[in-house]
């Protein structure tokens, strides 16, 4: 199965809905995850609605929970449906037996929301659980698995390995450019020549996925875009720019 393509909100924060579809479609994409109560122009425009209506599937969407964290934000009720997959993120120590109750307490209200453990995904990310108890949330819980390819980076030494030990709960992917020697000096790089060569390294080990989107703010979308359709060997779209469209967002 070849993923849909396309673009995180945090790619092009300041564009409504309609330029964020507009973008993704421009640049060959026909998919989007976002970002909500972050300040992302698409919430006030339309929100999900809009971004079906301007063409373009929405992935998932992202939320400030972390499982197993006491007083952590409950996702925002106005951006849950179901059938539309949650990400969160978890804390590391969510399978300890001092947090377990919260954490499937957790899993339990966005599983209820958006349709099933399946469609709760936690993120890959630094500063969260590490691979190995990632593994433990997925098998004892059901949740699925967001690939931040930074993140993954950036909490295991071998990515691929990680990648492929994940695999069989990775559902979605969020690729950054960013120094693979050095993952710990930051992203938004151009996904292009070595970097590109190991982004598809890490998404292979990961097996099947639905989507695999791109968030950077480099000003290099155009190009990532291509590197994505490249490793997935699709064809660029046509589709013209819509209201809001830029070309590049700033760094």
């Amino acid at each position: 199965m070849t993923p849909d393509l396309g673009l995180s909100s945090g790619s092009a924060p300041e564009l409504d809905a309609d330029g964020l579809a507009a973008l993704t479609l421009r640049l060959g994409g026909d998919a989007v995850d976002v970002r909500a109560s972050k300040g992302h122009a698409w919430e006030g425009s339309g929100g999900l609605r809009a971004l079906r209506a301007a063409g373009v599937r929405v992935c998932f969407v992202g939320h400030s929970t972390v499982l197993g964290r006491p007083g952590s934000p409950p996702a925002d009720p106005a951006w849950l449906e179901d059938g539309l997959p949650v990400k969160v993120f978890a804390a590391e120590g969510c399978t300890a037996p001092e947090h377990r109750d919260r954490t499937r307490r957790q899993i339990a209200a966005l599983a209820a929301a958006s349709g099933g453990p399946g469609n709760v995904l936690v993120e890959t990310h630094h500063g969260y659980a590490p691979v190995p108890e990632l593994r433990r949330l997925c098998e004892e819980t059901g949740v699925r698995l967001l690939l931040d390819t930074l993140g993954l980076a950036r909490i295991h030494p071998d990515p691929v390995a990680a990648a492929a030990e994940l695999a069989p709960w990775i559902s979605y992917a969020q690729v950054k450019g960013f120094d693979p020697g050095a993952p710990g000096t930051g992203g938004h790089l151009p996904l292009e020549g070595s970097r590109a060569a190991w982004t598809g390294e890490v998404l292979a080990a990961a097996g099947e996925l639905r989507a695999v989107t791109v968030e950077s703010r480099a000003g290099a979308l155009d190009g990532d875009l291509a590197v994505l359709r490249d490793l997935y060997r699709t064809p660029a779209t046509a589709a013209a720019p819509g209201p809001g469209f830029r070309e590049e967002t700033a760094p």
